[in-house]
C-alpha cells in the first residue's frame, strides 16, 4: 500500500544568504547588492536568521522559497494546503483523469472496523467505474468518489508561509488529524536542514494551545443526528453589492489616480475601465454572497480564487447532513442513477453504522462524498469578481459552479447595472477566447447572451 508523503523537492537558491541579506538591510550601510556580497562570505548568516524571527522580523523569510510534494495523500489534506492562501498550488483534475485505481488513504481506527472500511470504500470506487463504462463524464462521474482518495499535488510555499502552516499541521488544528499531523512532523523535519532551529522558533511564537483547536475544530455529531441523504441544487444569493452610486465612486477613484480624463457630466463607457491593463478601482467595490448546496467538488474551483474571503465549514459537516448534487448527465440514465444514489444511501448507512462500532470523530471526514454539499459565504472586490466571471461564466467552466456564476452575475447586475452589464466570460468582456483550441466556438452566441440585451 502507498503510504502519503511530503517531500521538499525543490528550494530557491542561495535561500538563507538572501534571507541573512534581508534581515541586514534595514539596518546596514551599503547597497543592496554589497549586503548580499558580504552576507556570501558570513558565517554567522544563520544565527542572524534566528535572532531577527525571534524578535518577531519574520517577513524576511518570504525571500526563501520551497515546493513541496504531497505524495499520495488524502484529498481531505489537500483540502487543508488549499486553506493557506500565499502558496500556489497544482493539482491532477477530477475533471479529466480516472481515479478509478486512485486508492485511498486508511485512518487510524479499531482493527475490527478495517474490513469494513476497506470493503466500503472499494464499493464507491466500483461504483465511479461503473459510471464511467456508461460513458458518464468524469466531472459528474468524481462526485461518488470518497474524500479519503489519494491525491497528488505540488505546492509552492515562502519559508515564512510554509513554516506556519507546518506549526499548524503540528500544534493547531490539523494536529487533531493523525494524517496532517504525520505530515506536519515530516516537513518539519526537512525544514530544519535548511533552518535548523526555525520550527521550534515558530511553535514557541504559536500561542494557541492544542484543546482550544480541539474544542473549536474537533468533529461534533449533531443532536437528533438521522442520515436522510437527498439531492439538493446550489442557490446563490447576493448578501451584499454595491450601489448604484459606485459610478460616482469608480469615476472619483479614477480622477484621484490620474487615469480619468473624461467629462465627468458626459457618458461614460465602463467597458473602458473593464478593458485597462491596470483595473485596481475596481477594489474599491465589495460584493458578499452566499452560496448553499454547493459540492465538494464545485467548491475546489471556487476556492482557487485566491484573493478573496471565502469561509468554508467543516468537511465533516457535509458527511453529518448528507446533501448532495445530482448531475443532469446522470439524471437521464436510469441505470446510472440508480448506482449513483444507491452509493450516497449505502455510504451514509455504512458511516452510521461504522459511528456505532466506535470509528473515531476525527476519521469522520474521509466519509464524505465529493459530490456532498456545503454552504460556503464568499467576499470579493470588483477586480477579482471580474476575474471570476471571466473564468466561471465561461463555457469550459465547471457546470455546477458555472452556473452560480451565472445567477451571481444576473443578481449583480440587478443591483448595479452600470458596471457589472460588462462583466462576463472572457470572450464578452475582451473580445477574446483564451481557450485556443479548447474553445467552444460560440463567441458571437456568448456575446450576444451576455450583452445588456441578453437574458443570461
Amino acid at each position: 500500500m502507498n503510504h502519503a508523503s511530503a517531500k521538499i523537492i525543490a528550494s530557491s537558491s542561495a535561500g538563507d544568504t538572501v534571507v541573512a541579506s534581508a534581515a541586514r538591510i534595514s539596518t546596514t550601510q551599503g547597497t543592496a547588492l554589497e549586503i548580499y556580497a558580504r552576507s556570501c562570505e558570513k558565517e554567522n548568516n544563520g544565527t542572524l536568521i534566528e535572532k531577527v524571527v525571534a524578535s518577531g522580523h519574520t517577513s524576511t523569510l518570504e525571500h526563501q522559497f520551497f515546493t513541496v510534494a504531497f505524495d499520495n495523500v488524502s484529498v481531505c489534506t489537500e483540502e487543508f494546503v488549499i486553506e493557506f492562501r500565499l502558496g500556489s498550488y497544482t493539482v491532477k483534475s477530477r475533471r479529466y483523469v480516472d481515479f478509478t485505481n486512485a486508492g485511498f488513504y486508511v485512518p487510524p481506527m479499531p482493527d475490527a472496523l478495517l474490513p469494513d472500511y476497506q470493503a466500503h470504500m472499494q464499493s464507491l470506487f466500483d461504483a465511479y467505474a461503473e459510471l464511467l463504462e456508461m460513458e458518464i463524464p468524469k466531472e459528474d462521474a468524481r462526485y461518488l468518489l470518497p474524500y479519503c482518495f489519494r491525491s497528488n499535488f505540488y505546492c509552492t510555499m515562502n519559508a515564512r508561509e510554509l513554516l506556519y502552516m507546518v506549526t499548524v499541521m503540528c500544534r493547531g488544528r490539523g494536529s487533531y488529524y493523525p494524517e496532517l499531523k504525520t505530515l506536519g512532523e515530516s516537513l518539519k523535519a526537512q525544514l530544519r536542514d535548511y533552518f535548523p532551529h526555525l520550527p521550534e522558533l515558530f511553535e514557541n511564537r504559536f500561542h494557541a494551545d492544542e484543546s482550544e483547536f480541539y474544542a473549536r475544530y474537533a468533529p461534533v455529531q449533531p443532536d437528533g443526528w438521522t442520515i436522510e441523504p437527498k439531492p439538493a441544487a446550489a442557490e446563490v444569493e447576493l448578501r451584499s453589492a454595491p450601489p448604484e452610486s459606485a459610478h460616482d465612486l469608480l469615476m472619483d477613484a479614477q480622477i484621484y489616480n490620474g487615469m480619468f480624463s473624461h467629462d465627468p457630466e458626459g457618458p461614460y463607457e465602463y467597458s473602458d475601465l473593464i478593458a485597462s491593463e491596470r483595473n485596481r478601482e475596481l477594489e474599491l467595490l465589495h460584493a458578499q454572497f452566499e452560496i448553499r448546496n454547493l459540492s465538494l467538488a464545485a467548491i475546489t474551483h471556487l476556492v482557487r480564487h485566491r484573493m478573496q474571503t471565502v469561509l468554508v465549514p467543516q468537511v465533516t459537516q457535509a458527511v453529518y447532513f448528507q446533501n448532495y448534487v445530482l448531475p443532469e448527465s446522470v439524471r437521464e440514465n436510469a441505470k446510472a442513477c440508480e448506482i449513483y444514489q444507491q452509493a450516497f444511501a449505502g455510504n451514509a448507512a455504512a458511516f452510521k453504522q461504522m459511528r456505532s462500532k466506535g470509528l473515531p470523530d476525527e476519521a469522520a471526514q474521509y466519509f464524505a462524498l465529493a459530490g456532498n454539499q456545503l454552504d460556503v459565504l464568499c467576499d470579493m472586490n470588483g477586480r477579482e469578481l471580474l476575474h471570476f466571471m471571466k473564468l466561471r461564466t465561461c463555457t469550459r467552466a465547471q457546470w455546477e459552479i458555472r452556473a452560480c456564476a451565472v445567477e451571481l452575475l444576473r443578481q449583480l447586475r440587478k443591483a448595479c447595472p452600470a458596471v457589472f452589464g460588462c462583466f462576463g466570460p472572457s470572450c464578452y468582456v475582451s473580445g477574446k477566447c483564451p481557450e485556443g483550441r479548447l474553445s467552444c466556438g460560440k463567441a458571437e452566441e456568448m456575446r450576444a447572451r451576455f450583452s445588456e440585451d441578453g437574458t443570461l
